[in-house]
């Protein structure tokens, strides 16, 4: 009986192992943030002085903003920036963008500065601060400033108020201020500034601005 009971055995076929589920594979690394460029022109009008070009090229990567300015600061100035933007998230949404940088030409200096945009339904408000320390002679030290508070009526046009601190030319006023009628369409923009029209000598700049 033994002996049968041996012979069953053997003559019975092989259970397969249970086979073990491959383990997960490890999760794809994230994908790299991409540049979003924006490129900003105006052309300026000042009192009693020739109109000139100003521009203002931002790239941004993440965190990481990078900027560079050509007649911002003074005319036949050419600047450079490198700053982080902090994101701002919920109901009142934007971002704050700390940088400093360094300018060239007619102006030389280091040039710490930040950046304030906020965007709350239809308002939209937006603040750019430089402070100039001069590293040459023929450079002060000078407090830069652009501000604005803008509605938008429609999808298509918008208005609002403008002030600005400059020290590219000279003007009555310590800090200049207006009206602005803007135009988007797209990632680009078409906007016009109206600087002390309660003035004799009032004057406009007309700015058009893309991303890419």
């Amino acid at each position: 009986m033994l002996l049968a009971l041996m012979t069953l055995l053997a003559s019975a076929p092989l259970q397969d192992p249970v086979q073990q589920a491959p383990p997960p594979a490890p999760p794809a690394p994230p994908a790299p943030s991409q540049w979003t460029t924006s490129l900003s022109t105006y052309w300026i009008e000042p009192p009693h002085a020739s109109g000139y070009l100003s521009a203002v090229l931002a790239a941004d990567r993440g965190p990481l903003h990078l900027e560079a300015h050509w007649a911002y600061e003074d005319r036949d100035t050419f600047s450079v920036f490198a700053g982080k933007s902090f994101p701002i998230e919920g109901e009142l949404s934007g971002h704050f963008t700390p940088r400093i940088g360094v300018a060239g030409g007619n102006s030389e200096g280091i040039v710490p500065a930040m950046a304030l945009a906020l965007d709350w339904k239809a308002l939209s408000f937006s603040t750019d601060v430089e402070y100039m320390i001069g590293t040459s002679n023929d450079t002060s030290d000078f407090l830069y400033s652009w501000n604005e508070l803008s509605y938008a009526l429609s999808d298509r046009f918008h208005v609002g108020l403008v002030g600005q601190r400059t020290n590219v030319f000279d003007q009555e006023l310590t800090v200049d201020r207006g009206l602005l009628f803007g135009v988007p369409f797209g990632r680009s923009a078409l906007t016009a500034y109206v600087f002390n029209p309660d003035l004799d000598d009032p004057y406009v700049t007309i700015a058009f601005g893309t991303g890419f």
